[in-house]
C-alpha cells in the first residue's frame, strides 16, 4: 500500500470514528464542525462565545431529539453565514410532535406566561430590562436521569409486550420518568437562585438610582428581601439543611399549581399574587395551620432598620447588650478564677480527663 493510500485510509477512520461516537441522528451535519472543542468566537464587544457541542452529553439531554435547525430557524444553508438572530425559547418544534394534541410542540405558552410576570422580558435586552432572568437563567439542557447508564431492564421487558420497539421503550422511559419524579429544586438551591440577583447590592443599587430618576416607587422589600430572608429564622434554618421551612417560592408560587406559577410571579400589588393582602393567610396555612390574619402579619423579611421595623431595632440593639455583657461577664469571671487558682498554687492538668490539682507539699524531715 503506497503512502498516498494510507493516508487517505487513516483520514477516513478519523472522519468516521466521531460520528459512531454520537448517540443523536445529525442529518443536517451540523456537527462537521460544531463537534470542535475550539468551535467559538470573540464578539465585537470583547466577549467570547463557544459554539463547541459535545455529542455524547447532548445524545443524553431532552432536547436529543430536536433537529438543531427546528431551533435555529435562521439557518437556510451550509456553510451558514454568521448568525445575527439568536434563538427564543419559544420557538415552534417542527420536526417534533406534541401527542396530546397532535401539533407541533412549543413552550410558547409557559413562555407567554412568563413575559406577563414581574420578571418578563424579551431575550435581547438593554438597561435595566437586562437586568431580569431570561429562561435559561433558571433552566439548562438537563440530562436524562444522570444517575442511570440505562434504563431498567424489568421496565424495558415490560414496555416492549405492546409497543415492540425497544428503541422507542427506552426513549419514552427516559422522557416520562425524568418529569414524573420529583425534579424541583432545593431550598437551598432555591434561596442561592433567587439570591443571584436579589442580593447583588450593584444591581440593587442601579435599580434605586434609575426608580429615584424617573419619580417612581420600588417595592418596599426590594433592596433587602434576600439579605433579610437570610437572617430570619426561615433562612436559618433552611441554610442548615432543614427542608421543611419555607423558601423564596413556597410564598411568592401558588401552591395550586406550582410548575406553572413559579413562570408567572407577580408583584405583592398584584390580587393573584399569594402574598397579597386578601391572599397571605392562605399561603400561611400551607405550613402553619392555625395562622390568622395576625399571624400574616409577621413580616417573613425582618429587618433592623428604624424607619421599617422600629420594635426590632431596639430589640437588636438590647439583645446585643445583653449578649455582649454576659460574654464579658463570663469571660471576665473565668479569668479571676484562674487567677486565683494560680495564685493558690493550683495547675490545670490533663489527667483522665481534665482538672485543677494543687502540687502535694513535700514533708521535710
Amino acid at each position: 500500500m503506497n503512502i498516498s493510500r494510507l493516508i487517505a485510509a487513516l483520514l477516513g477512520v478519523v472522519l468516521f470514528l466521531p460520528a459512531l461516537s454520537n448517540a443523536f441522528e445529525d442529518d443536517e451535519s451540523c456537527l462537521m464542525c460544531h463537534k470542535y472543542p475550539k468551535m467559538g468566537r470573540v464578539t465585537e464587544d470583547g466577549t467570547q462565545k463557544s459554539y463547541y457541542v459535545m455529542p455524547d452529553t447532548f445524545s443524553r439531554t431532552v432536547h436529543r431529539n430536536v433537529p438543531c435547525r427546528d431551533c435555529h430557524s435562521n439557518i437556510k444553508e451550509l456553510p451558514h453565514k454568521p448568525v445575527k438572530e439568536g434563538v427564543t425559547c419559544d420557538s415552534e418544534c417542527h420536526s417534533i410532535e406534541n401527542p396530546s394534541t397532535g401539533k407541533p410542540f412549543s413552550h410558547a405558552p409557559i413562555y407567554n406566561a412568563f413575559k406577563e410576570s414581574v420578571h418578563g422580558r424579551e431575550k435581547q435586552e438593554k438597561g435595566l430590562e437586562a437586568d431580569k432572568p431570561y429562561c435559561i437563567t433558571c433552566h439548562t439542557n438537563p440530562l436524562y436521569n444522570e444517575a442511570e447508564k440505562a434504563p431498567p431492564k424489568e421496565i424495558i421487558d415490560r414496555c416492549v409486550v405492546c409497543h415492540e420497539d425497544e428503541a422507542f421503550s427506552a426513549k419514552w422511559y427516559n422522557h416520562t420518568s425524568r418529569r414524573i419524579r420529583e425534579i424541583k429544586r432545593s431550598s437551598k438551591e432555591i434561596v442561592a437562585l433567587c439570591s443571584s440577583c436579589h442580593a447583588d447590592q450593584n444591581l440593587i443599587e442601579r435599580h434605586q438610582a434609575a426608580a429615584a430618576k424617573e419619580g417612581r416607587e420600588l417595592g418596599r422589600k426590594f433592596p433587602y428581601a434576600a439579605v433579610a430572608y437570610q437572617d430570619s429564622f426561615h433562612g436559618k434554618v433552611t441554610k442548615y439543611g432543614n427542608t421543611d421551612a419555607a423558601n423564596c417560592l413556597d410564598c411568592h408560587a401558588s401552591a395550586e399549581n406550582y410548575y406553572l406559577s413559579v413562570h408567572e410571579l407577580r408583584p405583592s400589588r398584584d390580587p393573584k399574587s399569594p402574598i397579597n393582602k386578601a391572599n397571605r393567610v392562605d399561603t400561611c396555612r400551607q405550613c402553619h395551620k392555625t395562622a390568622d390574619e395576625n399571624y400574616a402579619a409577621i413580616d417573613p423579611h425582618p429587618t433592623h432598620f428604624k424607619e421599617d421595623n422600629l420594635f426590632n431595632y431596639y430589640a437588636e440593639i438590647i439583645y446585643a447588650i445583653v449578649g455582649n455583657v454576659a460574654l464579658v461577664g463570663l469571660v471576665g469571671m473565668a479569668l479571676f478564677e484562674t487567677w486565683g487558682r494560680k495564685r493558690d498554687g493550683v495547675n490545670w492538668v490533663l489527667r483522665v480527663g481534665t482538672s485543677w490539682r494543687r502540687r502535694r507539699k513535700t514533708r521535710t524531715r
